[in-house]
């Protein structure tokens, strides 16, 4: 993807806005209806649509959102919208949370496991990632079921793998090397 396409480009540049202005969490939720509002796919496929005039775009988004956004989110949906782009949006809530997180220090981290873990056990997880890295970890959980059990834990280029199927890998590596 151009670099002019970029969800990056656009969520540093409202990053930067909010920043300015002291409105990060504002806009956190602006980004957030407006990424809500592109589920819909009769929504988004009319604001990307090219035969469709911006004029009717933007009433489109005025009516959608009346005052449930500001008015900088207001105007940077109808940028988008008028040059096709409106289904950048959810890439761009995703790193313009990104962005927050690197600002306050928080890093982002996943863990993989072969069964789902309750919020306990991703409370304690993120505690124990947190004692390793030395910063606060917002972590996401996902189920693989190719771990086989245990789990595996990434923190930037950190892995911490803990999986089952690792270590009958390792085990079985060791037994081969012995026997030879």
């Amino acid at each position: 993807m151009p670099k002019a396409l970029s969800p990056r480009r656009y969520a540093q540049a409202v990053f930067q806005i909010a920043l300015e202005r002291d409105e990060l969490e504002t806009w956190v939720e602006d980004l957030r209806v407006l990424a809500n509002a592109l589920e819909y796919q009769e929504f988004s496929a009319l604001l990307d649509a090219p035969q469709v005039p911006a004029a009717y775009k933007i009433d489109a988004i005025r009516e959608t959102f009346g005052k449930s956004v500001g008015p900088l989110a207001l105007n940077l949906m109808s940028i988008l919208a008028s040059r096709n782009l409106a289904h950048l949006a959810p890439g761009m809530l995703e790193e313009y949370e990104r962005l927050i997180d690197a600002h306050r220090g928080i890093e982002r981290g996943e863990v993989l496991s072969a069964v789902p873990l309750d919020s306990a056990q991703r409370a304690k997880v993120a505690s124990l990632l947190e004692e390793i890295g030395g910063n606060e970890v917002r972590l996401t959980s996902s189920v693989e079921p190719r771990v086989l059990g245990g789990m595996i834990a990434r923190v930037g280029d950190r892995v911490i793998d803990g999986s089952v199927r690792t270590k009958l890998t390792e085990m079985r590596r060791r037994i081969v090397d012995r026997a030879t």
